[in-house]
């Protein structure tokens, strides 16, 4: 069940690189398939393109961070690890000083403090660095997967036609001779003549799905303006259009359609973290009532409800089971003792303790609080036993996580890319691969000025 959870979890997570992942896939899938049934090479082209970029597009960032976090970060003598939002109110960042989970971590805090113009522009050129160098890298596949197919297309068609030269030339009686002139020093000669060289910035800094979407724009913004030919132009942009609609926006809107109905149509609230909803001892809390306890504590804990209050709270209560749902959630991070080297594999151990390093959005937190507090009270509204209610709830929300991910795979993997074949098949003279065409053209020219 624990597993099951995680899957479910983590496919729904709207700040996790796996559904990205997984719909990209579906995507890449989808294009490199309408690609191939129109020319074979064209599919090639587009397999290095799609999944090369995949790679770069969701590991290019994150690692480019980590290098700079071991470099730069490393030579001032900063903690990388410490998010630059907690820098956004001061009296919280003084609680992350004050709960650091320890000694060392609160001086490593303290001497952010004292360099926080230091330590923000540094958090600022990691990501500006970090998101350049992978626009880089694309860059370099761009040009190198460009240079293959030409010089793939190229030597091709040189083949055929010197093998129709000489099946020519045999019927003329002069194939000998012919064939002189057909030398392997000069096709080589004909192959390489004119071959073409190949919420705040702070959020969006830190969020790694934001991280993505601005990494996209830029990728989009490179394929549109190295597009070879008007024909990759007018794919790329029903490919990338789509794209970031479905991918960005309409997924999102998606899971909350359907958290929505499960609410209004069902009276179940599926807002919370399916790792929460599976677990068991939440389910069981539900059942003795002791929740009640905190939902209460979590309400009159200290009045007025400001932000520094509540995250003394956070740390303060450790036990207070909002607290816990946040933090299996992933709401509040905890610290996790260093492993040393013969550690490799090794699970860290979780101290339980906050990890004041770590941003903790307290609205998410007031968030759990209140779709706790509303299952709980649809709990008491239902007349079920707490294990017909907690099916419903589990089916619930696992439907509505498949049927975002699943509408999201149909749309990018099947629906995009049949826009694109189907803007190539019927239009006019638009079938045959333009990269291929342009090369024919090439050839034939330099075949009249031989």
């Amino acid at each position: 069940m624990a597993i099951t959870a995680k899957i479910f979890s983590t496919l729904g997570n709207p700040q996790s690189l796996v559904p990205l992942a997984v719909k990209d896939t579906a995507n890449s899938l989808g294009m490199t398939t309408a690609s191939s049934i129109t020319n074979k090479d064209e599919g090639r082209d587009r397999f290095i393109d799609e999944f090369g970029t995949e790679v770069i597009w969701l590991g290019g960032i994150p690692l480019f961070k980590k290098v700079i976090d071991k470099t730069l970060f490393k030579g001032f003598k900063i903690d990388a690890e410490y998010d630059v939002r907690n820098l956004k109110n001061n009296d919280i960042f003084q609680k992350t000083k004050e709960f650091a989970p320890t000694d060392k971590i609160k001086s490593d805090i303290e001497k952010i403090g004292e360099n926080k113009k230091l330590f923000k522009n540094l958090n600022l050129a990691k990501f500006a660095i970090a998101t350049v160098m992978t626009l880089g890298v694309y860059n370099i596949l761009t040009e190198a997967k460009q240079k293959y197919t030409h010089n793939r297309i190229k030597n091709r068609l040189l083949k055929a036609q010197e093998e129709e030269s000489i099946a020519i030339m045999s019927k003329s009686g002069d194939a000998i001779n012919k064939k002189k002139d057909l030398s392997f020093e000069n096709l080589s000669k004909l192959r390489n003549n004119n071959t073409p060289a190949f919420k705040g910035i702070y959020d969006v800094m830190l969020d790694p799905v934001k991280n993505t979407l601005v990494l996209d724009a830029g990728i989009t913004s490179e394929r549109l303006t190295k597009s070879r030919s008007p024909q990759e132009l007018m794919g790329y942009a029903i490919k990338e259009g789509g794209f970031l609609f479905f991918m960005y926006y309409l997924g999102q809107k998606v899971q909350s359609h359907f958290e929505n109905v499960a609410d209004k149509k069902h009276n179940k609230n599926i807002s919370l973290d399916a790792r929460v909803l599976e677990n068991d001892k939440f389910k069981q809390s539900f059942a003795v009532g002791s929740i009640v306890k905190s939902i209460n504590e979590f309400e009159q804990f200290k009045q007025p409800n400001t932000d520094v209050s509540l995250y003394e709270f956070i740390n303060k209560n450790p036990k207070n089971a909002v607290v816990d749902v946040a933090k299996q959630s992933d709401i509040i991070q905890t610290y996790k003792e260093p492993k040393k080297w013969y550690q490799i594999f090794t699970k860290a151990k979780d101290t339980g303790k906050v990890d004041t390093r770590k941003y903790i959005d307290l609205d998410e937190v007031r968030n759990t609080h209140s779709n706790i507090k509303r299952l709980y009270n649809q709990f008491n509204e239902s007349g079920q036993n707490i294990d017909d209610f907690f099916k419903d709830v589990r089916k619930l929300k696992r439907g509505s996580v498949i049927k975002n991910i699943g509408s999201t795979i149909l749309a990018l993997g099947v629906v995009l890319p049949s826009i694109m074949l189907a803007d190539r098949l019927l239009k006019p003279n638009n079938k045959e691969f333009a990269v291929e065409k342009e090369i024919k053209s090439q050839l034939k020219k330099e075949k009249q000025n031989a």
